[in-house]
C-alpha cells in the first residue's frame, strides 16, 4: 500500500499526513513529488509520534517516476473531489474502490495499490489523472467539495484500514471465514437430512462444496441463513415443524381459531 502526494503546499499537511497513515497502519514509506524543503518545522511538529517516519520519505520528480517502482502489476487510484469533467472518468465513492482494490489484492490480481493525491491548490492535473487507474472520490455536500489534503489522506487510510481490520478478523477467526463457516452449515444440512449419505458413495460433498464454493466472501443476511438451516435440522430432530419461540404462541393461537371454526 503506498500513498503519494503530488507537489504538497504546506509541510504541515504532510506531517498531519504522516500521522494518519501511521494510525491507520500503513507502513510503506510515503512518497512525494517534490523536494526535501516540504519536510519543516510545522511537517515534524504535526507529525507527532510518527515524526521519525518523515526521514523515510522518497523524493521524485513527476509522478511517472514515483509510480514507475509500484505500477507494473499494481493499482493506481486518483483521488479528486473534481467530478463530472469531460476529461475524467466517472469516479468511484472511495469505500468501493478500496472494497474492490483490496479484493483484488487479495486474489493476488494485482501486487499493491497506491493512492495519490494532488496539491492543496488545485488537485492533480488531467495528464497525472491519465497516469492512474481509476478516479476515486471522498462523497461530500455538492456546495462545498474541498476537503483539506490530510483530511483525505486520513479518510482513505481509514477506509484501508477497516477493510483489512475485517478482513484479518475472518483469517483470524478460528471457525474460518464468513463464507466457510456457511458452507460447513449447508453441509451439515445435507448430512442431517439424509442427502449425503454415510461414507458418501455418490461423492455428493464435493459437488455440493464446488457449488457452494461459488458464494460470494460477505453474503449480508448470512444470520438469516444460519437461522433457517438450524431450524430446519432441529425439525428433522424433532420429526415435526420445530417453529422458533416466538412463533409458536401465533401457531397455537391459528390452530385454536382453526378448530373453533
Amino acid at each position: 500500500m503506498h500513498i503519494i502526494l503530488v507537489r504538497p503546499e504546506l509541510g504541515a499537511n504532510v506531517g498531519a499526513a504522516m500521522r494518519a497513515v501511521a494510525n491507520m497502519g500503513i507502513l510503506t514509506p510515503l512518497r512525494i513529488v517534490g523536494d526535501r524543503s516540504i519536510v519543516d518545522s510545522r511537517a515534524r511538529a504535526l507529525s507527532k509520534h510518527a515524526s521519525e517516519r518523515l526521514a523515510e520519505i522518497l523524493f521524485f520528480p513527476d509522478l511517472t517516476s514515483a509510480l514507475a517502482g509500484v505500477k507494473p502489476g499494481g493499482l493506481a487510484m486518483a483521488a479528486t473531489a473534481r467530478i463530472g469533467s469531460a476529461h475524467r472518468p466517472h469516479p468511484l465513492w472511495v469505500r468501493p474502490a478500496i472494497e474492490k482494490g483490496i479484493t483484488k489484492l487479495s486474489t493476488g490480481e494485482i501486487k499493491n495499490m497506491s493512492l495519490v493525491f494532488g496539491p492543496e491548490g488545485d488537485g492533480l492535473t488531467n495528464e497525472e489523472v491519465d497516469l492512474c487507474d481509476w478516479v476515486v472520490s471522498i462523497p461530500s455536500r455538492p456546495e462545498y467539495r474541498s476537503l483539506n489534503l490530510a483530511q483525505a489522506v486520513l479518510i482513505f487510510s481509514y477506509e484501508v484500514n477497516f477493510v483489512l481490520t475485517d478482513q484479518w478478523q475472518e483469517f483470524q477467526s478460528s471457525k474460518g471465514s464468513q463464507k466457510e463457516r456457511l458452507i460447513q452449515h449447508l453441509i451439515q444440512l445435507a448430512d442431517e437430512v439424509g442427502f449425503i449419505l454415510p461414507g458418501d458413495p455418490h461423492k455428493m460433498r464435493p459437488r455440493l462444496e464446488e457449488i457452494f464454493g461459488q458464494l460470494p466472501r460477505h453474503i449480508k443476511e448470512a444470520k438469516t441463513l444460519h437461522g433457517l438451516i438450524d431450524q430446519a435440522i432441529r425439525s428433522v430432530h424433532k420429526g415435526q415443524i420445530d417453529y422458533k419461540g416466538r412463533f409458536r404462541r401465533t401457531v397455537s393461537q391459528l390452530n385454536a381459531e382453526a378448530g373453533d371454526r
